[in-house]
């Protein structure tokens, strides 16, 4: 079986994983040293990059933004994220939202897919939606909400990807298209994370695996 990581801040125990290493984007005077760790990670079969400005470190709205923008140009960067809204970072939402659109807009310039944190703003996350309507996926990382919040996120055209906790109802609405796995700051296997999918949907890791594939290539364009 292959598996898919979507989202982690660790290099994969497995060799043979599929990973998306996330990066922060800083400001500019570290650029430097994410292109070297992005050349060590470059070098690695079924690793790959998202490259994004995360809520809680929003120092300099222009230069993040410039950075981000030069950072999807390296190879491998599959995803622009995380990136997104929450209401207990110290940043005012309106730099957060300010910051989300742009890199929803260069996510559809790039033709990269989105990964999203959100905290306590599902509205706020919904409205930009409706506004943006944006043609690449949205991929809300980490999702721990219940049921109803995840029909909701899944009506409205999200995607939800599930690490070491979560929501099993949760997990049953996003089975089996909308449905992503990660581990995220984790130190967890992904391969535990998938057989927790597995027990709360009453299937075979097996199948969660060929399905996640089948998302994987279908939905994010991944080998």
């Amino acid at each position: 079986m292959v598996y898919y990581d979507i989202h982690t801040h660790h290099l994969p125990v497995h060799p043979e994983d599929i990973a998306i290493v996330n990066r922060l984007v800083p400001t500019l005077d570290a650029g430097s040293h994410l292109e070297q760790a992005m050349s060590r990670l470059n070098a690695r079969t079924g690793l790959f990059c998202s490259v994004g400005i995360h809520p809680w470190y929003i120092y300099s709205v222009e230069e993040q933004l410039a950075e981000l923008e030069r950072q999807t140009s390296f190879p491998n960067v599959v995803a622009i994220g995380e990136t997104g809204l929450d209401k207990g970072a110290e940043a005012p939402l309106d730099r957060q939202q300010e910051i989300f659109k742009a890199s929803a807009s260069l996510a559809e310039s790039t033709g990269l897919f989105l990964i999203i944190h959100c905290v306590k703003a599902w509205g706020e996350l919904i409205a930009s939606k409706k506004e943006l309507k944006p043609r690449m996926p949205w991929v809300i990382h980490g999702f721990r909400g219940n049921a109803i919040l995840a029909g909701q996120l899944i009506r409205q055209g999200f995607y939800l990807s599930f690490g070491e906790y979560f929501n099993p109802g949760a997990v049953r609405e996003a089975w089996p298209c909308r449905l992503f796995a990660e581990t995220d700051d984790r130190e967890i296997d992904i391969r535990t994370v998938y057989r927790n999918l597995s027990a709360s949907l009453d299937l075979s890791p097996e199948q969660v695996a060929a399905q996640i594939a089948r998302n994987a290539h279908d939905i994010l364009h991944l080998p």
